[in-house]
């Protein structure tokens, strides 16, 4: 049903475009100077079909490359531009046929590729006409109208796109598309705008050879941004895989393999440390009492509890099912017992709320630690530590439910 809808829209969007691009009716320019216009701005879109910048987003290919359709609507009409997109767009849809690049909805892409810019740039196009007139005497002002016209148009394009995907429920939520509609760069609109200004001024003044160095640098800067681009989204991609290996994927803190290489740099650093491994008490009773999903916000909770409360300078990692590790930095041991208590006060002031077998449920739950104190003259390393830690663990629950077990180790060496 998804498919029938994404469908309908997408070919609602082509057939308005084709109908304002026909009931226009006419082009601005004869016909021999729309073939020179239309071949050069082929021949350019054509070498710059490896330059763009592709984005799988759901179901949608979103092209993120420079458009030079607005300098073209401006100089040929909504007719003129519907007729190149038609053009440059099949050319498109046939190269990835033919290189295998293609996906399964190349095709209905393709018609929102043709329909999307004719629609969006035609707007901007009547703006342009109805509005330029009337500042035409006014310092910069065919430059800061088509600036302003290309964040107009970027914003009905983004609208267009961010109702395809909540079609194909690709945005969940108010925040995601805030961030969509908001997240192209004003540089980008500001290089976008510039161009189309130029090509614009330009071909209307008949400086062909001005045109064809515009296009020129524009594939020259562009080669030089594929080539950053492309060094930027390695990067990402390799702390996005290198967050994977060091985040719990439950409640996406730090994981125990994080915690090791955390050790291994604090060893180095010789600072008053609190090593603390906390658990919670009869966390099989909860599963066993309710089910493993009830447990799971039991444990999401905790975990963002112990965030908000420890310092930015501090570490919280999930060591185990229910059991995480804190490592508290440069702080007295009076004052590391102290937040535990305070700790230990808020775990119990905040039961988890949640809801099971449709009924709203409040689960109070509490939690034993232990807690060993290494001052910055003692050799003990911090793998050291998180036995010794472990160990007052175990004696906190032998004692009983919600206890705290801690040692300084700094009066051994007194």
């Amino acid at each position: 049903m998804v498919r029938v809808y994404l469908r309908l829209v997408i070919l609602l969007i082509f057939t308005a475009a084709a109908v304002l691009a026909i009931k226009y009716g006419t082009l601005l320019v004869d016909v021999n100077t729309y073939i020179m216009i239309f071949s050069l701005y082929l021949l350019f879109s054509i070498l710059f079909i490896h330059l763009r910048t592709l984005v799988r987003t759901g179901t949608m290919n979103i092209d993120y490359s420079i458009s030079y359709s607005f300098s073209f609507v401006l100089l040929t009409g909504p007719l003129g531009l519907f007729l190149i997109e038609i053009v440059s767009r099949f050319y498109v849809f046939f190269h990835r046929k033919m290189t295998g690049t293609a996906d399964e909805d190349e095709l209905l892409h393709t018609f929102y590729n043709i329909g999307s810019p004719t629609l969006y740039n035609s707007i901007g196009f009547f703006c342009f006409q109805f509005i330029y007139p009337m500042i035409a005497e006014l310092p910069f002002a065919l430059w800061l109208l088509i600036f302003f016209l290309i964040i107009f148009m970027d914003a009905i394009s983004s609208c267009f796109l961010l109702f395809i995907m909540l079609i194909t429920k690709n945005i969940n939520s108010k925040q995601e598309a805030i961030e969509f509609i908001t997240g192209r760069s004003i540089l980008d609109l500001l290089k976008t705008a510039l161009t189309n200004g130029l090509l614009f001024i330009f071909i209307s003044m008949g400086q062909w050879e001005a045109v064809i160095a515009i296009f020129l640098l524009s594939y020259i800067v562009g080669r030089a941004g594929l080539f950053h681009t492309r060094l930027l989204l390695q990067k990402q991609e390799s702390e996005r895989f290198k967050k994977m290996a060091y985040t719990d994927f439950l409640t996406n803190i730090n994981n125990r393999t994080y915690m090791n290489k955390v050790m291994q740099e604090l060893n180095q650093n010789r600072e008053d440390i609190a090593l603390i491994i906390g658990d919670i008490d009869s966390f099989k009773s909860i599963n066993d009492t309710f089910n493993h999903v009830i447990g799971d916000h039991v444990i999401k909770q905790f975990a963002q509890l112990l965030q908000e409360n420890i310092d930015s300078s501090d570490y919280v990692f999930r060591t185990g099912g229910e059991e995480f590790t804190m490592i508290l930095r440069n702080k007295a041991y009076e004052e590391c017992q102290h937040f535990m208590d305070n700790l230990r006060d808020t775990i119990l002031d905040n039961p988890v709320q949640t809801e099971f077998r449709s009924k709203a449920v409040s689960i109070p739950y509490t939690v034993s630690f232990g807690m060993y104190y290494i001052h910055h003259n003692n050799q003990i390393d911090l793998k050291g530590a998180y036995l010794k830690a472990d160990e007052l663990l175990l004696q906190a629950k032998h004692d009983g439910k919600n206890k705290i077990i801690s040692f300084n180790s700094s009066l051994d060496n007194q």
